[in-house]
Formats: C-alpha cells, structure tokens, sequence
C-alpha cells in the first residue's frame, strides 16, 4: 500500500492547476447555448421530467443526468457564473481521481497509474509544455549520445530519438480540450459521462482484478529456482458482487448523460480482454449485461425523444474526408500528412530543398517506430490505444469540438505512458557504453583435459 501513496498524492498535486484556472466570472452563463439550456430549466422547474422526454436544448438528444447537473447548479448559484466554474473544474478533477483508480485497478502498476492520471489533468489546462520540451531535448540527447557511443551501429540509437520525438504528439491535448470541458457549460455532457463511465471500468476492473483466478505462465529455463520461500500463483480472494453491481449503475447513468456512452460496452469488452491476456481468468457472463443497458437505451431512446433527426443533428453530421482525418489521428496520425507530401511534389525536384519531404519521412518514421517500440509492453499498449480509439469512434461522423476527445484523451493516457516508458528503456540503451567483446579462448582452455 505504501507504493500508493506517493502516486496519489502526486494525482492530487496535479489536480491543484484545473481548480486555479476554473472559470470564475460570468462570461460562463454569455454563451447562446447556455442561455437557452439554463433558460428552459428555469422555465420548466421540474427535474425529474427530462428522464421522459428530450434535454433543455431540444435537439433530440436524452442527457437526463448530465441535466440534473445544471439543476442542481440553478438551485445553489442562480446566476452566479462562478459557482458553475467551480462545478465544472470538481467534476474534471474527479474523472482524474477516477482514471487514477481505474488505472490502479487496470494495470496494478503506480507509474502507470500515476503518470496517465498526472497527464491527463496536465491536459485540462495546458502544463504538457513542459513535458514535451523535456522530451525534444531527451530525443536530442539520445541521438546525440547515441552517435558518439555507437557511431554507425543506429539500431542502437535512433529508436530511442524516434520514440521520443513521437511521444510529444500524443503528450500533446486536442486544440480546445481545456476549454470546451473547463470553459464551456454544455462540454459538461461529455465529463459527466466520462465519471460515470470511468466508476463502471473501475469497478469492473476491481472486480475482475480480485475475484479472477490467473494462469501461471510456463516455466523457463533461464528462471531462478524455487525455494520454500516461493509463492506459487498469486493469492485469490473472492471478490463482491458489489462491484459488477456498481458498475452496470454507473454504466446506465453514463448512457443517461451523454450519447458517447454507447460505446461502453464495447470497451468493457476490451478490459476484460486486456486481463484476459494477462492470463486472467474472466467471468465474461457479466459483459452480456452491458450490452443488455445498451439495447435497453437505445429502446428507450426511441420511445421518449421525437422520431427524425433534428435540425442541430443534420448540421453535425459529416461524412468525407474530415471522417478519416479524425479516425486517423488516433490510429496512426503521419497518414494524414501523405496527401500534403504528394501535393508538394507539385512543384518539382525542388520540394527536396525545402523542409516538407524531409518532415513528412521524419513524422512517419518516428510513428512507426513508436508505435513498433510499444510492443514491448504490449498489453498496456494495446489496452490504451484500443480503448481511446473505440472511446473517439462514433464522434468522428460529426463536426468537431474539444469535449468530443475527453473521455478517449483520459485512455489514451495509458497508452502515452507505455511510449514514455519504452522511450526510458530505449534511451538506457542509447547511453549505456558499447559492448566489449570477449577476448578469444585458447583451445584447448588452459586446464582441461586432454583430448585423444
């Protein structure tokens, strides 16, 4: 427990910057959709009818409980825009809290835990500037030392310099993020949600995490012996039923705040996976439940709100090139930079004079060499990237704006911090002296015995 301790308090440190930079003045409540949500929840004064019918804007969506919310705001501050700023930023710190327990939960692993959450709150406000700087001068070190230890010998260097020089891409938060989540009332959809969901991936992580038998793998060779201090296995406790409990409530007020939601299930699927590769053990019969809330709200979707699509909804919907520039910038960011490489051969042999080819075959490299090297730790890779890009999916069909990336950026950390941990690992090996070779044995080795 003690190795706890010190993450916590670091997750927490980092949670002090979102409360400063909270929005403190009235300019919260100016915003033209705001002053007809808060003006259609005074108007009606009734809080528990949005769970029969559409939200305060009318624009066919059912956010019951992200609308509660606002409610409870109306009642304690009126108009009193500072008091929403503070609501805002409690509940953006309390999805960092919450990413820090479902990491815990997830990974069992205090680095990982603590530095995706410490990331994630760095990302509300802007503080991943110092971050990114250290890594370009880390990248450059790594080169740069790389080439006066190893010389020629790149494999040995230029995967650390690559890796790192890619991991500032994704230390790096969406344009907006802080300010359409911190800044903005209605971005508080997508928080709300993502508290929601992060109790039911916590929760249903604890449960698997405690309760699951697990498969030993099998032994080496190159293995140390056992001796009667040897713990076979790991100790099994029988885990409550009151964490799969809490998790299918969490999962049904996550899909009553925000229609990003609907991907919850699938990710559930993808963390029972992840202890699946583990060599867990998992009850999957649980994941049937949470397919069972998503057919329950899309059937209670159909029967509240009104039938078509609304005109808000026809506006933000897209299909085209903006689908695919949003997709790839999760799955594999440099793809988008290909069109521009081919377009800049528009002007001839002199394209490879200017900087643009030779910055297009740099951000490829360095992706595929990230993305190659995150294979060390594949399963803490693989769980991160999976989950952010399922988290992102369904909102790449609509027009964009920063909260849309709130719940998968909070994923995506876990994937940030397996880079910067394999850049670590990498840059150890760049700095470390080369080899010696060892001197040539006589033969036959003094000593030994003679051969007919």
């Amino acid at each position: 427990m003690r190795r706890w301790i010190g993450a916590f308090l670091a997750v927490v440190a980092a949670c002090i910057p979102i409360f400063l930079q909270r929005s403190a003045g009235s300019d919260l409540l100016l915003d033209t959709d705001t002053k007809v949500l808060m003006a259609t929840i005074r108007e009606r004064h009734a809080p528990l009818s949005w769970f029969t019918g559409d939200w305060p804007l009318n624009n066919h969506f059912y956010r019951p409980v992200s609308t509660l919310s606002f409610e409870l705001d109306n009642w304690l501050y009126g108009a009193n825009g500072a008091g929403y700023g503070v609501t805002n930023a409690l509940i953006c710190i309390a999805s960092v809290l919450l990413l820090f327990w479902f990491l815990r939960e997830l990974t069992d692993h205090p680095i990982l835990s603590a530095g995706g959450a410490v990331l994630f709150a760095f990302q509300h406000v802007g503080n991943e500037r110092p971050i990114t700087t250290v890594l370009f001068y880390l990248a450059i070190l790594a080169a740069a030392v790389g080439v006066i230890r190893h010389g020629l010998k790149v494999k040995l260097w230029l995967p650390a310099a690559l890796t790192l020089l890619y991991a500032i891409e994704e230390v790096t938060a969406p344009s907006n993020f802080g300010q359409r989540t911190l800044g903005w009332l209605p971005g508080r959809t997508a928080t709300v949600m993502t508290v929601f969901a992060l109790i039911a991936m916590a929760a249903y992580a604890r449960y698997e995490r405690l309760g699951a038998t697990r498969t030993e793998a099998n032994p080496q060779p190159t293995d140390p012996p056992a001796t009667r201090m040897t713990r076979v296995g790991r100790p099994i406790t029988k885990s409550s039923l009151l964490w799969p409990i809490l998790s299918l409530a969490a999962a049904a007020l996550a899909f009553g705040s925000y229609e990003q939601a609907v991907m919850l299930p699938a990710i559930m699927l993808a963390i029972a996976m992840t202890f699946r590769f583990s060599r867990f053990r998992v009850r999957w019969g649980w994941q049937a439940g949470f397919w069972a809330l998503l057919i329950g709200y899309l059937v209670l979707r159909k029967e509240v709100l009104p039938a078509g699509v609304s005109h808000y909804q026809a506006q933000q919907f897209r299909a085209g090139p903006g689908v695919r520039i949003s997709l790839l910038n999760y799955a594999m960011p440099f793809v988008n930079g290909f069109s521009g490489f081919l377009a800049s051969f528009e002007m001839g042999p002199l394209i490879f004079m200017t900087w643009a080819p030779y910055g297009f075959f740099l951000s490829a490299a360095s992706n595929l060499t990230a993305f190659y090297q995150a294979g060390r730790h594949w399963v803490w890779a693989l769980a991160g990237y999976g989950m952010s890009f399922l988290a992102f999916l369904p909102m790449a069909w609509v027009k964009q704006f920063g909260h849309y990336n709130y719940w998968p950026m909070a994923m995506r950390s876990l994937f940030t911090m397996v880079l910067l941990w394999a850049g670590y690992e990498l840059m150890l090996n760049a700095c470390s002296p080369p080899t010696r070779q060892a001197p040539p044995r006589p033969d036959p080795a003094p000593g030994s015995l003679p051969r007919p």
